[in-house]
């Protein structure tokens, strides 16, 4: 609000709180009043001096009277000096007030072109604030957009690569798995193929075990048969050496029964050696039987 708006308002305003009698005019008045009884109370005084010479009892009632009168005028000439003083003070306190009352007001009217003042002032800022905050929110905005598309290129790429990576490592799983079953089928071939020579390779020891256990037999038969034969002889010859003569009478029966005994002999180690033969042949035709393909 200007200046010149706000001095009009005030003096409205003081000319609505002026008063309409000044204290002079007041005062002016209660003192004429005063006057006019004081002179018509000593006209009655003079009146009653002409008549002092003859006093009667209904002249000193009237001056008794009179004298109370005056008493009673003097009393409310004093009242009317106290309630003027009175009223003067009143009207300067009144005025006082008003003037505080009008200081007040101007002051309030300061105060609230302060106010005033300080909400444009405010008002700009605010209007300031938000074109700041409008731009800094367009930043921000800006700064939020490219992150978000600098995010979905990120999270793109990050997508490419893993299913990328997920491709490649299904790959690398398929060949793993091929290789692995080829490794599994090779890994059983070699084992097949060794299971057949360890097989074989177990035949043939057996087949020379069974070979070296018969010809080892064979030979302590032989062995026996030559040692029995060399012990016979060799009893033999302590009995032709100890007894000469009763071997020449014996010689046939013991030629003899040595020649059956032999014969019994070499039939029962063929016998034996034909079972042991049949026996090793049987074994052979059930591991062929049992030989995979």
């Amino acid at each position: 609000m200007k200046p010149s708006k706000i001095k009009k308002k005030l003096k409205k305003i003081k000319n609505i709180f002026a008063p309409k009698l000044s204290l002079s005019k007041i005062s002016k008045k209660v003192k004429s009043n005063f006057d006019r009884t004081y002179k018509k109370l000593n006209t009655k005084k003079k009146k009653v001096k002409k008549f002092k010479k003859t006093r009667t009892s209904a002249q000193l009632k009237i001056q008794q009277k009179l004298r109370e009168q005056i008493a009673k005028h003097k009393h409310r000439e004093k009242l009317a000096k106290i309630q003027a003083i009175k009223i003067r003070n009143q009207e300067k306190q009144r005025l006082k007030d008003e003037e505080l009352k009008i200081k007040k007001q101007e002051l309030r009217l300061k105060e609230e072109d302060i106010k005033l003042k300080v909400a444009e002032l405010r008002l700009k800022e605010q209007a300031e604030q938000r074109l700041q905050n409008q731009e800094n929110r367009k930043k921000d905005e800006e700064k939020r957009i490219r992150l978000e598309q600098k995010r979905l290129r990120y999270e793109e790429q990050r997508l490419r690569e893993a299913s990328e990576k997920r491709i490649r490592d299904e790959e690398q799983r398929n060949r793993d798995e091929e290789k692995r079953i080829r490794d599994g089928e090779e890994q059983k071939r070699l084992e097949a193929e060794k299971k057949i020579k360890d097989e074989e390779r177990r035949i043939r020891d057996t087949k020379k075990r069974i070979k070296d256990e018969v010809e080892q037999k064979r030979l302590e038969a032989e062995k026996k048969i030559k040692d029995d034969e060399k012990k016979m002889i060799d009893e033999e010859n302590r009995a032709i050496a100890k007894i000469e003569e009763e071997r020449i009478r014996e010689w046939e029966v013991k030629f003899d029964e040595n020649r059956k005994k032999r014969d019994e002999e070499q039939f029962l180690m063929e016998e034996r050696l034909k079972e042991k033969e049949e026996e090793r042949r049987k074994k052979l035709e059930l591991r062929k039987l049992d030989k995979p393909n």
